[in-house]
């Protein structure tokens, strides 16, 4: 696919800010409008970036629906923990008398396993869309 010298260069300027705004949305997630899915959408999008600007694959879609996989066992562990602890899905597992910024890391963890989640499984879509098209 051939495109415009600008459209590139644009991209490549664009590239790492896309990629550290939604590095920003995620682990921000817990104090802000945004989180996991924003983040990871962000995130995923930073893949079309790339392929535009390169034409290459950076994954093998083998392995990104493994780690995918992978990223969703641990997100039910880590939802799955608070079940054992406090009795209760999606509850933070931390007592209520720890500080609030101790609080906060549970919150943290499940905004990153989202969105990378998020962002792995908008990537597979994305590898599946871009197989299709070249065949």
């Amino acid at each position: 696919m051939e495109n415009s010298k600008i459209l590139n260069t644009v991209s490549r300027i664009l590239l790492p800010f896309i990629i550290i705004f939604g590095i920003y949305i995620i682990v921000n997630g817990d104090k802000s409008v945004g989180g996991g899915f924003q983040g990871g959408v962000i995130l995923s999008t930073s893949y079309l970036v790339y392929y535009q600007i390169t034409n290459k694959h950076l994954f093998s879609l083998k392995k990104m629906l493994k780690v995918d996989k992978y990223i969703f066992i641990i997100l039910i562990f880590a939802i799955g923990f608070s079940l054992i602890t406090k009795g209760e899905l999606f509850t933070n597992f931390f007592p209520s008398y720890f500080d609030i910024s101790i609080r906060r890391t549970y919150l943290e963890l499940l905004n990153i396993i989202i969105g990378t989640k998020v962002a792995i499984g908008f990537i597979v879509l994305f590898l599946i869309f871009i197989e299709e098209g070249d065949s």
